[in-house]
């Protein structure tokens, strides 16, 4: 990985939708929960009935994802697994 972005505060770094890997190996996807911010990515939580990708309700509290955590997937693309050490707000095309 030649690319890491340091970031040192949580604010908008993170978005719904958003699907990342911490750093015990367990995947999370960002949900609108305001408590339980993460969701477990899983085939029943991740789309509608007509097959549509919606962002789960979370289940997992901020604490839970063991940092750093590296993005995988946003806005439904693949970002080449981006270490995140929330700060600055990665730079994605």
């Amino acid at each position: 990985m030649s690319d890491v972005f340091k970031i040192t505060t949580i604010g908008d770094v993170w978005q719904p939708g958003d699907v990342v890997l911490d750093a015990s190996g367990h995947l999370y996807v960002r949900s609108t929960h305001p408590q339980y911010v993460w969701g477990h990515p899983d085939e029943g939580a991740l789309r509608d009935t007509i097959g549509r990708l919606v962002v789960p309700d979370g289940g997992v509290e901020d604490r839970t994802a063991v940092r750093p955590l590296t993005l995988l997937v946003r806005d439904g693309f693949a970002v080449g697994g981006r270490v995140i050490d929330e700060g600055d707000a990665p730079a994605l095309d």
